[in-house]
């Protein structure tokens, strides 16, 4: 069984688990984009484990198996999906859309924007199915590797409040 919890990236091991899945899975990655060079594969465990993402990965049996990666986007009131990565042999069970669904519904009032490559049918047809829609077309790198920026709708504001829009709290991831 698979459990969905916040990781601790700070720690080197975790930092470690997290790399070694986002190599595979972004190695895949490339692979289906057929690009020669993509930079996620050049991050490494220490720029992990000093990032100021919050992450929450999915866990069997104490291993990382999937992990997803989030931030304050640069534009206000939206939060940034900055990497969903799964194990290639942990794939096609829900994983993925497990860990986008726990964000969704922890995310208060902001809104949920992520970029992919514009190719990766596999992950733009996972962000249609929750909700998103395309909003930014684009290419990006010495290749131009065409991109595409998805935005999840925001959710209603509950009654009686007011049009701020609110943001994962540090300690809540």
């Amino acid at each position: 069984m698979v459990c969905i919890a916040p990781l601790d990236h700070r720690d080197p091991s975790v930092a470690r688990q997290i790399h070694a899945v986002q190599r595979l899975a972004y190695a895949q990655e490339a692979a289906l984009l057929r690009v020669k060079h993509f930079p996620p594969l050049d991050r490494t465990p220490e720029q992990i484990r000093l990032s100021e993402e919050f992450h929450l990965g999915a866990l069997r049996d104490e291993a990382v198996v999937g992990a997803l990666s989030f931030e304050q986007d640069e534009n206000p009131g939206q939060i940034l999906i900055s990497s969903l990565v799964v194990h290639p042999e942990h794939q096609r069970q829900g994983i993925a859309r497990a860990r986008v669904s726990e964000l969704l519904r922890m995310r208060e009032q902001a809104a949920i924007v992520v970029s992919t490559g514009a190719n990766n049918g596999p992950a733009i047809a996972l962000y249609r199915s929750l909700g998103f829609t395309e909003y930014w077309f684009g290419s990006i790198g010495p290749g131009a590797l065409p991109l595409v920026k998805l935005r999840g709708a925001r959710p209603n504001p509950p009654p009686n409040q007011s049009d701020n829009v609110g943001m994962l709290e540090k300690g809540s991831a």
